[in-house]
């Protein structure tokens, strides 16, 4: 099998007019882990963003009808959101054309540029359906290739989740020390090499931390961690 990573880019500069809205309003969708388009033509679309309860709520007050409903659940210092909605056409012919080839999508889809709704999409499948897939999306959308290879199944997927920019805090923060017992490194050493502030270090440390324990520890594993827990007590 092959894999290729490449990038979407909406001509109007969004998806669907609801992410002008959820910009309006302060929030920043940073990623898509879930999407299903139902037999009724609506849609469930599962976002990690950052934002306040306060902005969404205020953002999907806006939604002129098409939201159906919505969930939020606090992760720290970013918060998943579950929305079920009619989605835009172009939403809609994106995954209906998905779905119409022997392929697979690898989430997250990461947005990296929300200003413009610009979104990473990693698909996965035999090297004829993924050419044919790329052809007939660029019908519809403008799509640039940023990455093709084998697909290796062996490989560790616990950094897929992770942005480029996270990936190089990460390696900093290993290479100086930042994990080493006693840390041999602190929030301002890892920012010097970074030329960024400490605070922001923290943060994205913060956010890194939390996707590798998700990716990590599935939910049968935590299942079976608390049915331990509970028989010790």
């Amino acid at each position: 099998m092959r894999y290729v990573t490449y990038a979407l880019t909406p001509e109007r500069g969004y998806f669907d007019p609801g992410e002008v809205i959820f910009r309006e309003c302060g929030v920043v969708l940073r990623s898509i882990r879930d999407l299903d388009l139902l037999t009724d033509g609506t849609a469930v679309m599962l976002y990690e963003a950052t934002a306040t309860r306060d902005q969404i709520d205020e953002s999907l007050a806006h939604a002129d009808g098409k939201v159906i409903d919505y969930q939020v659940a606090d992760a720290g210092d970013h918060v998943m959101l579950q929305v079920h909605y009619y989605p835009s056409d172009l939403i809609r012919n994106l995954i209906e054309l998905h779905d119409t080839y022997a392929t697979h999508l690898d989430f997250p889809l990461e947005f990296v540029d929300p200003s413009i709704s610009t979104l990473r999409v990693s698909v996965i499948g035999a090297k004829d359906q993924l050419q044919e897939q790329i052809a007939a999306t660029r019908e519809k959308i403008d799509v640039t290739i940023e990455r093709i290879g084998d697909y290796d199944p062996g490989t560790d997927r616990r950094f897929a989740g992770l942005t480029e920019r996270q990936r190089e805090v990460l390696l900093v923060a290993v290479e100086k020390g930042y994990y080493e017992s006693p840390r041999e490194a602190t929030y301002d050493d890892i920012a010097a090499d970074l030329d960024c502030s400490a605070s922001a270090v923290g943060k994205h440390l913060r956010r890194i931390e939390s996707e590798l324990v998700d990716a990590t520890v599935s939910d049968r594993a935590m299942g079976e961690f608390r049915d331990t827990v509970a028989e010790m007590q």
